[in-house]
């Protein structure tokens, strides 16, 4: 028998880009009369095209430090709808999400909502009845239109612009940076967290007047073997011996969103944000069956790359599955200097494809083991201890082989 919040799922449907381009009135709407926006006195919104979920927990752990009570939505999960909605860094319960879908449906009264929008009012909800101070709101796609948008930012951070999503998003980086630009508000500070900025979003800025504070221009990151250190935009250093469990780029970006709410803080809360921040699928390194394996949820060229510029050994072997609207050959291109064999498997989500699939759009000798299990058998039958395997690509994927690693545990 399924449980309340297994029914409540199956009742709102599916997560699907398309629902997107409908625009934010209805959830707008229905917000508005649940009294839920805005869901906390602080809110920061974390768009971007790839590591919005590092930033969002590194935020939230620097939140916590500080001494506030905080929310985090992340967006997808990886495994269960419970990683979508925390409080404190613990994912909320059945009963909390099942009661928070029932005041959602109350105020509804008609309106249509999609799988992301019912998500997102249900947070809201949770982080209102718990009485945060602070809201870290992950994008779930896009910006302009996301349900997340509705919230009128206190902090905006864009992570990175790249292609992915072009059929919903826009075919070139400067239409997609215009999306999510769309999550700026006037006279309120937007952190850019790649070195590359189109120039959609600095108009956008500028239009709204909207401070743009630029990785590399406005502040400056250090990353090296001692650690890290950073210079911020009001000019304050900080040097950390602690090495940011998420990609520096992404812990660098929430403390400069961090410092825009709270210049000076003490810099103990850095240190614990470096210890405490980790966000499963994404650079995730966990020793099993006498390999070091990397777990990451790198689906498109700009993720693959910057998952390469942090591997520091070959890859005797790296699983992949991905969904059929990626940029597929581009992915493998990025590692393929580094991979020394690739196995390729079906993706069970409704967009995915099967490994046979998949070998026909890739140009690269390869094996196909359609169930996950089975790719994982094969990557430990054609390597030796201490090798390094690789998984990557979509997020049920990654979530598979995850937990066929832990269970053997």
């Amino acid at each position: 028998m399924k449980s309340n919040l297994a029914g409540w799922l199956d009742r709102i449907g599916v997560e699907h880009p398309k629902t997107v381009a409908r625009g934010l009135a209805p959830v707008a709407e229905v917000a508005a009369r649940a009294d839920v926006n805005p869901p906390a006195p602080v809110n920061f919104v974390v768009a971007g095209t790839n590591g919005k979920g590092s930033t969002a927990v590194f935020l939230e752990q620097l939140l916590r430090a500080s001494g506030r009570t905080v929310g985090t939505t992340l967006s997808p999960h990886l495994v269960r709808f419970n990683e979508r909605i925390r409080v404190d860094g613990e994912e909320i319960g059945d009963d909390e999400i099942v009661a928070a879908f029932e005041r959602v449906e109350s105020a509804r009264r008609g309106v249509a909502l999609t799988y992301f929008e019912y998500a997102i009012l249900a947070a809201f909800r949770v982080f209102r009845d718990r009485d945060v101070d602070a809201a870290v709101l992950e994008v779930g796609l896009g910006g302009r239109l996301d349900a997340v948008n509705i919230v009128d930012a206190d902090v905006a951070v864009i992570t990175s612009i790249g292609l992915d999503h072009q059929d919903y998003l826009g075919t070139g980086l400067e239409a997609i940076g215009a999306e999510k630009a769309g999550v700026m508000r006037p006279g309120r500070p937007v952190i850019f967290g790649a070195h590359d900025v189109p120039d959609s979003v600095c108009q956008r800025a500028a239009e709204l007047k909207a401070p743009l504070t630029r990785n590399g221009v406005d502040y400056r990151l250090v990353d090296d073997a001692r650690g890290w250190s950073i210079e911020l935009r009001n000019g304050r250093r900080l040097r950390v011996g602690e090495r940011p469990k998420v990609a520096a780029d992404n812990a660098a970006a929430a403390l400069q969103a961090f410092a825009m709410i709270e210049p000076d803080f003490d810099s103990a809360a850095v240190v614990e944000a470096c210890r405490q921040a980790t966000v499963p699928g994404r650079d995730e390194r966990i020793f099993r069956f006498d390999r070091r394996w990397i777990l990451d949820v790198a689906h498109n060229p700009d993720a693959a790359r910057f998952l390469r510029e942090r591997l520091d050994t070959r890859v005797a072997c790296a699983i992949l599955g991905l969904l059929e609207d990626k940029d597929h050959a581009g992915v493998v291109a990025a590692l393929s200097d580094c991979v020394d064999r690739w196995v390729l498997t079906d993706n069970v989500a409704s967009r995915g494809l099967n490994a046979d699939e998949l070998g026909e759009r890739l140009r690269i000798g390869h094996e196909r083991q359609p169930r996950i299990r089975d790719a994982i058998r094969y990557a430990l039958s054609t390597t030796e201890a201490n090798d390094v395997i690789l998984v990557l690509g979509s997020f049920d994927t990654v979530a598979g082989a995850r937990q066929e690693l832990i269970r053997a545990n």
